[in-house]
Formats: C-alpha cells, sequence, structure tokens
C-alpha cells in the first residue's frame, strides 16, 4: 500500500512567501533557496533553516520532503540547490548529472541509524539477526507469522510497514539487509511519511517497520526498537547516539549528506546559509535527533564550500593578474 501525498502547494506559498521578501520592494524577488529530499535530512535543514531565519531574514529557504530519491530527481530537472540525502548518489544519478554539466558538491552533515521497531505491546521480539530480517523482508518471503521467524513466538501474521522507494531510508535498508540490486517482498505497507509509518507500528500489536533513529527518538513512547545481530555470533546491539557514533550499531548506521549544486554555492545567499549550516552543525544535528559530524568532517565541509565564498571588496580590488 503506497500513500503519497502532494506537496507541491508548500514549494508555491514558499516562493510566494520569497518573492514578498522581507522589507524589499514588491517588485525585486527575495534570494531564495530551494531544498528537498531526504525526509530523516530535513529535520536538520529545517532546524538549520529555522535557525538561520534570525541571522539572515531577508534569504528564504524553501524546504521540502520528498525523500532521497525524489530530491535527485527534482535537481536533475533543474528544480533545486540542495539536495537532502539519506544515501550516498546512485550512479546513475552521478552520470546524468555530469552529462547534464550540473556538478555538485557533497557535505556530510550527520550520522544516523537506522531503527527497526516494534509496538510496546510486543513483548518477545528483543532482537532480530541480519539473517532473521532478510528472510522477513525479502522478495518473495513466506514468512507470514512471528512463529515462521522463530517457532517459540506467536502464531499471529506480521505487518510490514516501511518508506517507499523514492526514500533513501529504503534504499539504504534494503541495500543494507538484502543486498545490492536485491528487491523487497511486496506485501508492505509503505509511505513517503515517517509519521504514517509510526503510526502504523504504534497502532498495531503485531506491526513491525523501520525509519531514522531521530522519528523513533520523538516516539520513543509509542515504539520499542529492536536489538540487531550484524552475524549470528555477533551481540545484539540497540541503536544510540553511542553506537551508532562507533559503528557498533551494524549495518544499519550510516552518514547524511548534503549535495549542493554548484552554481548554486556561488550565490552570495546559499553560500551564507550553507557556512552557516555547517558553522552551527554540531548543535543543529543533536537538535534533529542525530549523531553530529566529526571536527574531520566538518572541517572537510568547509574547505569544499571555501571554493565558493563570495568575493570581498578587498578581492574585488585587487588587479587582474596579468
Amino acid at each position: 500500500m503506497r500513500i503519497r501525498f502532494d506537496r507541491s502547494w508548500s514549494l508555491a506559498l514558499g516562493v510566494c512567501l520569497g518573492l514578498a521578501g522581507c522589507g524589499r520592494d514588491a517588485t525585486t524577488p527575495a534570494p531564495t533557496i530551494i531544498v528537498d529530499g531526504s525526509s530523516t535530512v530535513f529535520r536538520i535543514s529545517r532546524a538549520a533553516r529555522d535557525a538561520f531565519a534570525e541571522v539572515d531574514p531577508d534569504v528564504t529557504v524553501v524546504l521540502d520532503n520528498h525523500g532521497t530519491g525524489g530530491g535527485f530527481a527534482r535537481y536533475l530537472e533543474g528544480e533545486v540547490d540542495v539536495i537532502d540525502a539519506s544515501r550516498d548518489a546512485k550512479p546513475d544519478e552521478k552520470s546524468r548529472a555530469w552529462a547534464q554539466a550540473i556538478e555538485w558538491t557533497r557535505l556530510l552533515v550527520a550520522y544516523d541509524g537506522i531503527t527497526v521497531a516494534v509496538n510496546p505491546k510486543n513483548d518477545f521480539v528483543r532482537e532480530l539477526s541480519v539473517e532473521q530480517l532478510r528472510k522477513l523482508w525479502g522478495e518473495g518471503s513466506t514468512v507470514k507469522t512471528w512463529r515462521d521467524l522463530d517457532p517459540s513466538w506467536p502464531d499471529r501474521p506480521i505487518v510490514l510497514y516501511s518508506p517507499d522507494d523514492d526514500s533513501g531510508t529504503y534504499e539504504f535498508f534494503v541495500a543494507a539487509i538484502l543486498g545490492e540490486g536485491a528487491e523487497p517482498r511486496e506485501d508492505v505497507q509503505q509511505s513517503p511519511d515517517d509519521n504514517v509509518l509510526i503510526s502504523g507500528v504504534a497502532g498495531d500489536a503485531d506491526g513491525i517497520g523501520y525509519f531514522g533513529y531521530a522519528y523513533y527518538q520523538a516516539n520513543k513512547d509509542r515504539l520499542r526498537p529492536v536489538a540487531v545481530k550484524a552475524t549470528a555470533d555477533a551481540p545484539a546491539v540497540l541503536p544510540s547516539p553511542e553506537t551508532i557514533a562507533d559503528k557498533s550499531y551494524a549495518p544499519l548506521s550510516r552518514p547524511l549528506y548534503l549535495f549542493v549544486k554548484n552554481a548554486a554555492a556561488k550565490r552570495p545567499e546559499t553560500w551564507r546559509f550553507l557556512n552557516f549550516y555547517l558553522d552551527e552543525i554540531s548543535t543543529l544535528a543533536v537538535r534533529a535527533g542525530y549523531d553530529p559530524p566529526t571536527p574531520e568532517d566538518v572541517a572537510a565541509g568547509k574547505a569544499a564550500l571555501a571554493r565558493f565564498a563570495p568575493a570581498t571588496k578587498t578581492d574585488d580590488a585587487k588587479p587582474a593578474t596579468p
């Protein structure tokens, strides 16, 4: 079951607000930055947008969350300046972008752990191995009841919830658990909205689903996380800021990114927003519910972004090199 929502109205509203400006002449468009993509990274970008508005209110940041795949699709149509991405770019996305000469710069902004969760009434599923997750979610799975996974568990039907296939969370989970190029089973209740998935699991005693750690953390009174065993002999590990940071929550720990169109990064307003984003990322990532990037990650991002820094008046005054 796929549940999709048309968020185009929010984009139109954001652009209209941007055109109105803040203290500007009505005929002069306000600088606008378009951000779209992952619902996971959306939480960080929303925090960045709100904080940036306090220091640079004349810039309008239009923010949406059509999934990582949706963000890349809009980018390739020339509609997006910044992609929120909960996975790396795919080879075909890279090749299509390069073919159109619309190059990007990747910035790592946080770390996340995809959290597998069940209903709190489920008192028997405390841990699952990657092998069991593969058996449960894999294409053509014959697992219909909990007993099919473990003979000591109840003979009750399992109800599965997952993001849809535009989601970077979906794609990362499928690759990490099932393998690159694999397909999941079809009888899954899908939605692009993490809150719909959470409500599904929270409202179904036999529900199980997965989403970014911050969405679980914000709803931990309604859900119970399941510890994951990377191998049959490995310890079962619950997601937490510590296990995500030290990568012991495997294989579902992952980095989160921004992909910034280079042409957009050269615009002063975009550069100011992104520079602010990286300056404040340790606070913003934690506020959004994720592990912040390492100092080395931030330094690498700042160095990459420095290539697009607007020229200063001093720079403009320098004579041209003969």
